[in-house]
């Protein structure tokens, strides 16, 4: 009997442990959402309309106001990103700190990247669309921001290329185009405090190809060739070589720089060479005065 008094109290006791667990001490989740800035819509990437698997996020030391970006080092969890732009799959679930004085804090970017302390590097083909969303505050346990957007936004610029013959001479003359090539910045650094995409500390230049299926055969309309992404900034560049001339450089006018998410359609236009033409003509023959003879 004494035995079976003890047992009983015993679970008693665990039992009112258990009831006196609070529940705010419960982990809270933090959910995200995503959405790309709506200053740009003709890049690879627009408004996420066909999802995106594999975001880098990060998260910052919790912070009641700032965030120091310039200590994180580490991709804190990978995530997928629906069609209605709604964040999930998460490789590591995110929670708030127990703390409800403390915020949480996001950044994410994609392609991945490698990642330095305090940044994250990329070297690009020009093909990559390389897509940031900055510091945002996820709130805290007491007052979560659900979901936490992460607003995404091109950090490189789109140049999108055409080219037409200015006539069919000119067009025999130059043959079909075999490349369109931009030099460029290949080796890039984000800085996270800063959210500023630069030229890596130690350069790394090349000619890089535009996107499109070579050789290009001219005609007399404007016909779109291929794209091309790049470090915004001083237009560098460009060069052409067709069937008929080895590389050489092109001029452009009137684009002198090129912005962050946007996209530069640059045309051109190949003109007959300078050298003299001719062309001829033969007149017919016309009937003469009539003349006679006798003998």
């Amino acid at each position: 009997m004494k035995k079976l008094l003890l047992a009983t109290l015993s679970v008693i006791v665990i039992a009112g442990c258990v009831k006196d667990i609070p529940y705010e001490d419960q982990p809270v989740p933090i959910s995200f959402g995503a959405g790309l800035s709506t200053v740009n819509t003709r890049a690879p990437i627009a408004n996420l309309t066909s999802g995106l698997t594999g975001i880098q996020m990060l998260r910052a030391a919790d912070h009641a106001t700032t965030p120091d970006w310039t200590a994180v080092s580490s991709v804190a969890t990978t995530a997928n990103i629906a069609t209605d732009g709604a964040v999930g799959t998460l490789s590591t679930a995110q929670y708030y700190n127990p703390n409800p004085a403390l915020n949480a804090w996001f950044m994410s970017f994609y392609p991945s990247g490698t990642m330095g302390t305090g940044k994250v590097s990329w070297t690009i083909t020009g093909q990559e669309d390389i897509i940031v969303a900055p510091s945002v505050s996820a709130g805290n346990k007491s007052s979560p921001v659900n979901p936490t957007t992460l607003a995404f936004a091109h950090k490189l610029t789109q140049l999108q290329f055409e080219v037409l013959g200015a006539s069919a001479t000119a067009i025999t003359q130059w043959g079909t185009i075999s490349s369109i090539k931009v030099n460029a910045d290949t080796a890039l650094e984000l800085t996270l405090s800063t959210n500023a995409l630069a030229s890596a500390s130690a350069p790394v230049n090349a000619d890089l190809t535009i996107s499109g299926t070579f050789p290009v055969t001219l005609t007399t309309s404007a016909a779109a060739v291929g794209v091309i992404m790049v470090k915004p900034g001083a237009l560098n560049t460009i060069k052409v070589t067709t069937a008929n001339t080895s590389e050489q450089s092109v001029s452009i006018t009137g684009l002198t720089t090129t912005a962050a998410g946007s996209a530069h359609k640059i045309t051109l236009t190949f003109t007959e060479w300078g050298g003299i033409t001719f062309s001829a003509s033969l007149t017919d023959w016309a009937t003469g005065t009539a003349g006679a003879g006798s003998l």
